[in-house]
């Protein structure tokens, strides 16, 4: 009897371990840290690049937008707050990382276009789709920087 009753309490200090490790993992604090350690590591993937007229690098930078787009969605938040941060957070990566794609491909035709009348037509709209995709990206980012004050202040309200 005495055996099963070592068993028993130490199947209880298990079960009552594993709780607590999976209830502290899912603190605020923890879902911020995660939040914010995303975040910044596409900001700063944005910092790096932001200036380059490269299509490879800019095409670079949008799928590393995108996986980062990925991160935050697969990332999983049980604080309400911190939710209705995350999904325009997703949002805005993946419009900043579309925009920046647009911005590739057209880089990429207007450096492939001929030095004829139908290559100067052609280095045009590139032009014009790099203006526009460029918009729409600074508009995203805008987006993303006013996400971004809101998740640190919410997460420095956590301390």
């Amino acid at each position: 009897m005495y055996f099963f009753r070592k068993q028993i309490a130490i199947l209880l200090i298990v079960v009552a371990c594993c709780t607590l490790t999976i209830s502290c993992s899912d603190s605020r604090a923890v879902q911020c840290t995660k939040f914010t350690e995303i975040v910044n590591k596409g900001n700063a993937l944005i910092d790096v690049d932001k200036d380059s007229n490269d299509a490879a690098t800019t095409d670079k930078l949008a799928k590393n937008l995108n996986l980062i787009a990925n991160e935050l969605e697969d990332l999983r938040i049980t604080d309400k707050t911190l939710k209705e941060i995350q999904e325009p957070s997703v949002k805005s990566f993946q419009e900043i990382s579309q925009a920046l794609g647009d911005i590739s491909k057209s880089l990429q035709a207007a450096n492939l276009a001929s030095t004829s009348i139908e290559g100067r037509e052609q280095i045009q709209t590139a032009q014009a789709d790099i203006i526009r995709a460029g918009q729409q990206a600074n508009q995203a980012a805008a987006n993303q920087d006013a996400l971004t004050s809101k998740l640190i202040n919410y997460c420095k309200s956590d301390r």
